[in-house]
């Protein structure tokens, strides 16, 4: 009985800060940092408001730590993703295995995009470095494109920059555009199928162009 109350314990302020976090993302993609307070966030996860400030050091840090947590795992999805191809192929695949696995996370964690396309114009709260975490996907994909460049796979008047950030917005644009595609097509991201035909569209469409009869 004591080593089950000793882990008890241990795991009780590991759920304390997950409550708070639960539901800081919740309150904070509704109504934004500045709108909402601590013992509404408190309130929401059944703690008192003193556990803010013993887990996170305040609201804004509370805030950030939301962000960091899916900023980290983004980061991971591109170490995993991003080696150097060694032939267009295989930067293919792994442009569609980045493109899919950064949907399903975004579209697993809807509060935290609502954060940030609410404060998209409000970065200095997120800070330096987590704003550095929260932009690293394009340059990081620009320096695959440019590595890929390098060894013949992209023209060379292209610039590894504009293919990156094209991609980046197109994702945005898809994830923005869910809830209305739901309403108008019946489809949405959340079913595997339409996911996996809207990646290799997007990248086709990106890397190869719209119009008939262009290579």
């Amino acid at each position: 009985m004591t080593i089950v109350d000793v882990a008890g314990k241990e795991r009780a302020p590991e759920r304390t800060r997950a409550r708070l976090l639960d539901a800081a993302k919740h309150l904070f993609a509704g109504h934004g940092l500045h709108g909402v307070a601590v013992a509404d966030i408190a309130k929401r996860a059944k703690v008192s408001v003193g556990m803010i400030n013993h887990h996170f050091g305040g609201k804004v840090e509370l805030y950030r730590a939301c962000l960091d947590e899916f900023a980290d795992i983004r980061l991971r999805a591109l170490d995993r993703f991003l080696a150097p191809p060694e032939s267009r192929e295989e930067m293919l695949v792994r442009l569609k295995l980045l493109v899919a696995e950064l949907l399903d996370v975004h579209l697993a964690h809807p509060d935290v995009v609502a954060i940030l396309l609410r404060d998209v114009n409000s970065a200095e709260i997120w800070g330096p470095e987590l704003e550095r975490k929260l932009y690293e996907f394009t340059p990081r994909l620009a320096r695959f494109f440019a590595q890929g460049k390098k060894l013949g796979m992209l023209r060379e008047d292209v610039d590894p920059i504009v293919v990156a950030s094209i991609i980046y917005m197109s994702l945005s644009a898809l994830l923005q555009a869910d809830s209305h595609r739901l309403r108008v097509s019946r489809t949405s991201l959340r079913d595997e199928n339409t996911r996996t035909k809207l990646v290799a569209q997007l990248l086709d469409v990106v890397l190869y162009g719209a119009l008939p009869g262009r290579t």
